[in-house]
């Protein structure tokens, strides 16, 4: 019978680099999300010019993000233009945190071992 030993912190911490929500961890979409963090809600515009994306990039990136709860999409008129506004949702908020703080600590820890 071989018995194996307990997992290491350290190889707690990594696996779950691998229970990362994939939807999240795509690097425009943790992007976006990052970017609405602080402001609670932008235009589609302000969101494409300051990533860099193309709108064909992020509207798909925002529809993903949105079937998962992670932002709401409004339309509206300002100024008399068409207008797409972007929220985090409250579910987006806790799961952008949440997996920045995972990171964080798993990075922290790595580095704390090494340096």
């Amino acid at each position: 019978m071989i018995i194996l030993n307990p997992e290491t912190t350290e190889e707690k911490q990594l696996k779950t680099i691998l229970e990362v929500d994939g939807d999240i961890h795509n690097p425009a979409r943790m992007s976006v999300l990052m970017f609405l963090l602080p402001r609670g809600r932008a235009t589609f515009t302000v969101i494409q010019k300051c990533l860099n994306l193309t709108s064909g990039n992020l509207s798909s990136h925002i529809k993903k993000l949105q079937v998962k709860g992670f932002v709401e999409v409004k339309k509206a008129f300002i100024d008399l233009k068409p207008t797409t506004e972007v929220y985090i949702s409250p579910k987006g908020r806790e799961s952008i945190i949440e997996y920045a703080t995972n990171l964080s600590s798993v990075f922290q820890n790595m580095l704390d071992e090494i340096l």
